[in-house]
């Protein structure tokens, strides 16, 4: 079951990461082309493209919580023993966890007064509540993703490499930082 859940999560966070970068790619591939010749452009193309790869970021950021590739000291849990590691575990896995959800709380109860207060984006003309939501989107996954490692840390607490094992427990492989 868990297994089936990340590889759905993965499977979205692909969609969402290469549909971005391919739209943001064709965006900034039209204005080039739009302003080298024909010395014109679209005033949209500029925000949409920043839009989608910030999106596209944002995704990355989420699979990459899954996948290990966030900085954090590592120093202090290869000095301590066993069970102090544990502690330093569940409050760094807690920590991420509860501020992720606490931004997500935030960004919902922004959204909503975007929404509310029906602000428009100055150049993409659209409720400026659309390109924001990827802020509690993005919380939400990454609060499931936390989540989901600090279940699997229940299984192996003294684990050096939360994510490391959360990925072993559910079997999934990673090679060269690229998911096979």
């Amino acid at each position: 079951m868990l297994k089936k859940f990340d590889g759905v999560l993965c499977v979205i966070e692909n969609w969402f990461m290469v549909v971005l970068l391919l739209a943001g790619l064709a965006m900034a591939t039209l204005q080039v082309i739009l302003r080298y010749l024909f010395n014109t452009g679209i005033h949209w193309l500029e925000s949409g493209l920043v839009t989608a790869l910030i999106w596209a970021m944002l995704f990355g950021a989420v699979r990459a919580v899954r996948d290990g590739f966030h900085p954090r000291v590592d120093l202090l849990p290869n000095l301590v023993g066993p069970k102090v590691r544990v502690v330093l575990n569940f409050m760094s896995i807690g920590a991420a966890f509860a501020l992720s959800l606490y931004v997500f709380f935030d960004a919902a109860f922004y959204a909503k007064f975007l929404n509310m207060i029906n602000a428009l984006h100055p150049e993409l003309e659209i409720k400026m509540v659309y390109p924001f939501l990827i802020i509690p989107i993005m919380t939400a996954l990454m609060t499931v993703r936390y989540g989901l490692i600090a279940y699997t840390l229940f299984y192996n607490p003294s684990t050096l490499w939360p994510d490391q094992h959360y990925r072993d427990y559910i079997g999934a492989k990673l090679q060269k930082g690229i998911e096979e």
